[in-house]
């Protein structure tokens, strides 16, 4: 156990109080990132009181593979331009930089997250704004909802994807969105493929555009699943120069089955039987997990519904998603990763299409019965 006031604590109470001061500066506070930050601080000392330097393990090992990429790697060789996708220079970077005035690494790593997350709250409430609908409690089971904040207790990159992920999903300006798909390559290149891919199919779906939309659009899911598939095989060979092969069986039970755990953020069922998987909690743990964390699979379940039976606005960026998120899981289905993070960047922006489409249905609804009574 630690000292009760480590420099780990202290470091975190300060980041929390000028987090806190950065927001409260503005006449009209918004007292969302406050609330935020101070259930942020309590995470990330609550972890820390627990694992102590072990805590680059809690969840997911990647914290871990974060300090090595700065205390390793960074630390002994420098900057280098062939290192900057690898070594993930957009987080680790400037968290080295600031690890040289005294701050930890994972907490430094763990702010950018709650930055993120923040990032994520005011884009949302943005591009609800721009819809006509101002910002409403239940919203947070969709935008900035609780497995989103989680993530931000993490030393993680996530965060920092969903959000250039709905900034990229949502912005109109070629540049801007360029400039978004960048970072998202920096960070992640077979995300930042995927959503270009989304961006593509979007405009041939437009040209070849038919009477028989619903069919069309479900050829192009399975179009996007397929060739999703065969990315990973063709990112091997030019990453490794080994070509894997290509992918066989994809329309199999098995696929199937895991495609739709994967979209509902059930991954751990396909693992139950599974030997040698590096799921250590009980089945049990990892439902009451999910119920707790239930925006999991409700925001991907009421996004699919919404794009079914309602969708009356932001058409093309549900679009984008859904082709995006499927050619995703069709690259992740040819590896060993199989993990609820995977969704993370995609929630938010589906979360922002679905909460739009249900209230745009609620008014639609209003209007017509308040015309059925005028009748």
């Amino acid at each position: 156990m630690r000292i009760a006031m480590d420099t780990y604590y202290l470091q975190a109470i300060f980041i929390a109080v000028v987090i806190s001061i950065v927001f409260s500066r503005n006449k009209k506070i918004d007292l969302f990132p406050l609330i935020a930050v101070g259930i942020w601080l309590v995470g990330v000392c609550a972890i820390y009181y627990k694992y102590g330097s072990d805590q680059g393990s809690f969840y997911s090992n990647d914290q871990d593979v974060h300090l090595l990429f700065i205390n390793g790697y960074i630390e002994n060789e420098g900057f280098n331009f062939g290192s900057i996708i690898p070594l993930r220079y957009l987080i680790t970077y400037p968290t080295f930089l600031l690890s040289k005035v005294g701050f930890s690494e994972i907490l430094i790593l763990k702010t950018i997250q709650i930055l993120s997350f923040i990032g994520i709250y005011f884009k949302s409430k943005k591009i609800l704004s721009s819809q006509g609908f101002p910002f409403k409690y239940w919203y947070f089971a969709f935008i900035a909802s609780p497995l989103i904040l989680f993530f931000s207790f993490l030393a993680l990159r996530d965060l920092t994807l969903a959000l250039l992920t709905i900034s990229f999903v949502f912005e109109s300006k070629f540049q801007r969105r360029a400039v978004f798909a960048l970072l998202i390559f920096l960070l992640k290149p077979h995300l930042a493929i995927a959503l270009l891919f989304g961006i593509l199919a979007l405009f041939l779906f437009r040209i070849l555009r038919t009477k028989f939309d619903l069919f069309a659009s479900i050829l192009f899911l399975f179009a996007s699943y397929f060739l999703g598939s065969v990315s990973y095989s063709v990112g091997a060979y030019f990453k490794d120069s080994f070509f894997p092969g290509l992918p066989i069986g994809l329309l199999t039970q098995a696929k199937i089955s895991q495609l739709t755990l994967n979209f509902s953020g059930l991954q751990f069922f396909s693992l139950i039987n599974d030997k040698g998987s590096v799921v250590a909690e009980s089945v049990g743990f990892l439902l009451l997990a999910r119920i707790l964390l239930f925006d999991t699979f409700l925001i991907p379940i009421t996004f699919v519904v919404v794009c079914v039976f309602f969708l009356r606005r932001l058409r093309g960026a549900a679009f984008v998603i859904l082709t995006s998120f499927v050619f995703y899981l069709g690259l992740v289905s040819q590896t060993d990763f199989n993990s609820t993070r995977q969704n993370i960047p995609f929630l938010a922006a589906m979360g922002i299409v679905a909460v739009v489409n249900i209230e745009a249905a609620k008014n639609n609804r209003r209007e017509n019965l308040l015309s059925h009574h005028e009748q």
